[in-house]
């Protein structure tokens, strides 16, 4: 094995606020290479696993929920779901504060209501089926690995980083009202350490690919950061090369860039 790359997802493989909802042809070509030439390609991205896979690409591994589950050739790698009783206080903050939110499950998602406006708009931008979420249990408590929370204001952020900052990390994405929210032990990083450590991989022969604040720790685990050429201002002085945007085959162009495919 010659090395690892990976990828993010949403603003890395597709864009959806740009309109390009699902991966091109020129980017599945060039993971399909990049592999047959001897490089374990791995998506690394916010999305559940039981949604992860929609993008087309063939992979040999997944990160997901930003680092909190792994699966990689059929090795779970990591597993790690948020703490009951932090889970069970933030989901009544979210209802307080009228925000509404979707839980990551491996094997199927959480939502409080299949219809509610915000939910509805944000699965249709990212391209996500409906299929993938569940009600939650009648017990309120859920298994959860992350919440995308969708909020309305960044004031609404900022009180829930200064209430609940010391247990849970709140990563935004780029471009769209939507937060991740993590236990503060997790990150796409701690997956890209995981499968290294698993294939026993050095951080010099890691490759990442990444547009959003929530991909900085996965671009300080490997040798070699990208980003993309629609990214966010703090991966500025994280990365080693900007590609082109998602649009332009900013895939494509970022691993013959590197000589791996």
């Amino acid at each position: 094995m010659n090395g690892a790359v990976f990828f993010d997802y949403d603003g890395t493989l597709t864009d959806g606020p740009s309109g390009v909802n699902e991966t091109t042809a020129a980017t599945r070509r060039a993971v399909a290479r990049l592999r047959e030439n001897g490089y374990l390609a791995v998506l690394d991205t916010g999305r559940a696993m039981c949604y992860a896979d929609q993008s087309g690409v063939d992979f040999d591994g997944m990160i997901t929920s930003n680092g909190t589950y792994a699966l990689v050739r059929g090795q779970v790698v990591l597993d790690e779901p948020i703490g009951q009783e932090p889970l069970a206080r933030l989901m009544a903050c979210l209802d307080g504060m009228g925000i509404y939110y979707g839980i990551d499950n491996p094997e199927k998602c959480y939502a409080r209501d299949m219809n509610e406006a915000s939910f509805t708009r944000w699965l249709k931008t990212f391209g996500i089926s409906p299929a993938v979420f569940r009600p939650l249990p009648p017990d309120g408590r859920p298994v959860g690995y992350k919440l995308s929370v969708l909020y309305h204001t960044m004031d609404q952020v900022e009180r829930l980083r200064a209430e609940f900052g010391h247990l849970f990390s709140f990563d935004c994405h780029n471009g769209y009202p939507c937060v991740d929210v993590t236990a503060r032990t997790a990150s796409k990083g701690t997956g890209v350490r995981a499968v290294l450590a698993r294939f026993g991989l050095a951080r010099e022969q890691a490759y990442a690919f990444g547009d959003g604040a929530n991909d900085l720790d996965m671009l300080a685990a490997v040798g070699h950061p990208i980003a993309m050429g629609n990214h966010a201002v703090a991966l500025d002085a994280a990365c080693e090369f900007v590609t082109r945007r998602v649009r332009d085959e900013g895939i494509e162009y970022g691993l013959r860039h590197y000589g791996l495919i």
